[in-house]
């Protein structure tokens, strides 16, 4: 199972999204998927992941830890089963 996650993190001191968004990926989440059966590569918006074989319940632990170790605050999340039904707008690379 793959899971996708989407969360708001609290505005505090500044923003966290960077360091949070970092240590999801240095766990393996990723913003950006490729169909296989065109090829497409598609980006998720700003502040969601997916990865592969995961569990939506595992993900929201992972998001967790990885906001406590930032010391930030998750606002609000979503994490779903990321299935073969669905729709998207492929968008652009983010920026580095």
């Amino acid at each position: 199972m793959n899971a996708v996650i989407t969360y708001d993190i609290a505005a505090t001191y500044g923003t966290k999204d960077t360091d949070v968004k970092n240590k999801m990926r240095a766990q393996g989440y990723m913003e950006s998927f490729v169909t296989p059966s065109d090829n497409k590569t598609y980006y998720l918006p700003n502040t969601t992941l997916w990865k592969p074989n995961m569990t939506p319940a595992q993900a929201k632990a992972d998001l967790l830890s990885a906001a406590s170790a930032c010391n930030a605050i998750v606002e609000r999340l979503l994490a779903l089963e990321f299935n073969n039904n669905w729709e998207a707008i492929q968008g652009k690379p983010y920026r580095s």
